[in-house]
């Protein structure tokens, strides 16, 4: 029989008591093919490469090197050790529970450290023991402090030091002088508005990813030609063969001719710098003269013409002083907005062309990531061709096909899948093929998720800088487009939102099942979108993207019944004929409740309470419908068959049909019906039975809506 391990007696504060110095980090673990286990790294050593066992090719190699040798204090080290190791192997180390990902150790190291750092500054030293309930709220609060940490962030934060004290039994230095929060769930310490199960990623708001599509599509739409046809005319200058010394003043006094003649001035830097040159004789600041790219028009280096015995500085100088200055310098005639009728920016420069191309390739990653519903690991693991177009059997229908890898499961291998998109994917997939171009070809790979810089000790994909990535391009467009009273992108609770990829997967989930007529900038329409994704992931379903959207769908019908309550309790009175029965139920619910003024009603057993009502909602663009196969005037009677199990919205009657319950959301498309009755009735040449049939429907349409419309908010 064999004897459990006892543990050894603790002989210095570096030595583990549960651990062996040759146990293996990665033990278990499935490796990549011709991976040698003898050179796995161990406990003991100070630098723990796990990248054997992730195989996603585009993961940053120093995202999968953990070094603990910064960690000066040994106690610290050695518990951010032992716990790291007991969340890599839990069943090794006794845990039930799965597995850490390799690619996420770098991250909970920085959460955990982030805790152990704050205790050591707090109390003098590193001691598990000294941590109790009043130092873990002073970190609570110290996280808070920053003021610009979303709920969901601070929760991920305070989830470190609560699971390094579920690890209690596999630490050396043991474990808090309390319970953390008495274990509550890490969410409703940090006040996140979840309930239960629901998933922790916030959705963005409407507004948010209705205006982040929208300059999306500007940049790969409008703004896109211009970025691509400035590179290419940087790189022909950068290709030219240097002129002979001797021919530069006289090409320069062309250059300046020319110049003088289009009305142009003298390129200037679109980003001065603040160490420009002094001027000794005035005190002023010299000009920001793009000297580097006049030196590329000229087809000299920038030292020759800075040179003081080549006479060309001040020749440009003084050229400089008579035309004038024009922001960038570059040749590429810069697009007109048409929302504003007037140029999207300034001419190019070489500072503002590698910008503006950070930015295109961001607007092409955030129309990927939420009209694909793919997940970041499968979005960068797309590489070029991945984009097919196929047509239907009949040979009408395009279908938009992305062709990648799911990395989820299955041990982490990859898995090639294909999923169903629309149109608007397709067409940023072709830009970034484009735009990374050069990339590729120079470091031999396909993939299309490349850093743009070609800096030789720069990362090669994009890897974990994508949220970081679309937040700057957020900041760009309210520092550029917007101002502090209108930013572009719209702010939520006064600050702006701060984006992560994960928020998009769930928020094109969340709408596809509970706003399907809805719209986004760029008319992109959730239920078409839904089609075409529901044929794709049907056949693969590994990803779980369909998976999603029914858990969100549940979600949504519970968050309607709540809104069509609350708006009771305000007097906001639904109408329809089914808004009988529900005024009904709301009364009886809030009778049984007591959810009267100053009263404080439980919100769970309120959700509970009206759960059975949301099962059978079924939100539409004109009504809500509160399914009864019973009574639905939209199914087929004839015997014929058919689904009874969902209503036919296409063969709807809002107004007549007892499901049927209209809201105050529904108003605009009624009023613009009843507006567009209006505008035809104007016309003289209808027939007189075409006159009654619209004025009746007016007559029909007004007197349903008109309860709406006597207590307007």
């Amino acid at each position: 029989m064999k004897l459990a391990r006892l543990p050894r007696p603790l002989s210095d504060a570096s030595a583990s008591r549960y651990r062996e110095q040759g146990d293996c980090v990665l033990s278990g673990r499935i490796l990549k093919p011709n991976s040698d286990r003898s050179t796995l790294s161990r406990f003991g050593e100070d630098r723990w490469d796990l990248s054997p066992a992730v195989f996603r090719e585009n993961v940053h190699r120093g995202d999968l090197v953990i070094d603990f040798g910064p960690i000066g204090d040994p106690a610290q080290r050695l518990t951010v050790k032992e716990y790291l190791w007991a969340r890599l192997n839990p069943r090794k180390a006794g845990l039930h529970r799965a597995p850490l990902a390799p690619a996420a150790a770098k991250d909970l190291l920085r959460r955990t450290l982030r805790f152990t750092r704050f205790v050591e500054a707090q109390c003098g030293t590193f001691s598990m023991t000294r941590v109790d309930q009043p130092l873990l709220d002073a970190y609570l609060a110290h996280l808070r402090s920053a003021g610009d940490r979303p709920p969901a962030y601070i929760a991920k934060l305070i989830e470190a030091p609560i699971d390094l004290h579920r690890c209690t039994k596999k630490l050396t230095l043991g474990g808090f002088a309390c319970r953390p929060w008495n274990m509550r769930n890490s969410s409703r310490i940090a006040g996140c508005k979840n309930r239960g199960s629901e998933n922790l990623t916030p959705r963005i708001p409407e507004p948010v990813i209705g205006a982040l599509l929208h300059w999306a599509f500007k940049y790969i739409d409008l703004f896109a030609p211009d970025i691509l046809g400035a590179r290419a005319e940087y790189d022909g200058l950068s290709k030219r063969p240097a002129q002979d010394p001797a021919s530069v003043r006289a090409t320069l006094e062309a250059y300046v001719g020319r110049r003088c003649l289009e009305g142009r001035g003298i390129p200037v830097h679109t980003r001065p710098g603040r160490d420009r040159r002094i001027d000794p004789k005035t005190g002023d600041r010299e000009a920001a003269i793009n000297f580097p790219l006049i030196a590329l028009h000229l087809g000299c280096t920038a030292m020759h013409m800075l040179d003081p015995k080549s006479g060309i500085r001040p020749l440009i100088l003084e050229a400089y002083r008579r035309m004038g200055p024009e922001i960038g310098g570059m040749d590429t005639p810069i697009s007109v907005d048409p929302d504003t009728g007037t140029p999207w920016r300034e001419r190019f420069d070489q500072s503002a062309l590698r910008h503006e191309e950070k930015m295109l390739q961001t607007a092409c990653f955030v129309v990927c990531a939420y009209l694909s519903g793919m997940r970041d690991s499968e979005l960068q693991a797309m590489e070029t061709g991945c984009h097919v177009i196929e047509r239907s059997d009949d040979g009408i229908v395009e279908r938009h096909k992305i062709i990648s890898r799911i990395y989820k499961g299955n041990g982490g291998r990859p898995q090639r899948a294909q999923w169903v998109t629309i149109a608007p994917v397709g067409r940023a997939i072709a830009m970034i093929e484009n735009l990374t171009r050069r990339q590729r070809t120079k470091r031999n790979s396909s993939g299309l998720w490349q850093v743009l810089s070609m800096h030789p000790h720069s990362r090669t994909h994009l890897s974990t800088y994508t949220s970081e990535m679309i937040n700057n391009f957020r900041e760009h467009l309210d520092c550029t487009y917007g101002n502090e009273s209108a930013p572009a992108i719209p702010r939520v609770d006064e600050r702006p939102w701060r984006f992560t990829v994960r928020q998009f997967r769930r928020t094109l989930a969340w709408y596809i099942a509970n706003r399907p007529f809805g719209t986004v900038a760029g008319k992109i329409q959730y239920k078409h979108a839904s089609i075409a994704m529901f044929e794709g992931y049907g056949g693969s379903s590994a990803s779980g993207f369909r998976l999603e959207v029914e858990q969100e769908r549940a979600l949504g019908q519970l968050d309607d019944v709540v809104e069509h309550y609350e708006s009771y309790l305000r007097g906001l009175r639904p109408t329809g004929p089914a808004s009988g029965r529900l005024l009904a139920e709301f009364a009886h619910i809030r009778q049984e409740l007591g959810d009267f003024p100053g009263h404080i009603v439980d919100h769970r057993r309120l959700r509970t309470m009206l759960a059975h009502l949301a099962r059978t909602l079924h939100v539409g663009f004109l009504n809500d419908c509160f399914f009864e196969p019973a009574t639905a005037l939209c199914l087929d009677r004839s015997g014929r068959g058919g689904d009874h199990a969902k209503p036919v919205l296409s063969h709807c009657s809002p107004g007549k049909c007892p499901n049927s319950c209209i809201a105050r959301r529904h108003l605009p498309p009624w009023e613009a019906s009843i507006a567009e009755a209006a505008t035809l009735l104007k016309r003289k040449h209808l027939s007189r039975p075409q006159r009654e049939a619209l004025v009746s429907d007016q007559r029909r349409m007004r007197s349903l809506i008109a309860p709406l419309l006597e207590n307007p908010v």
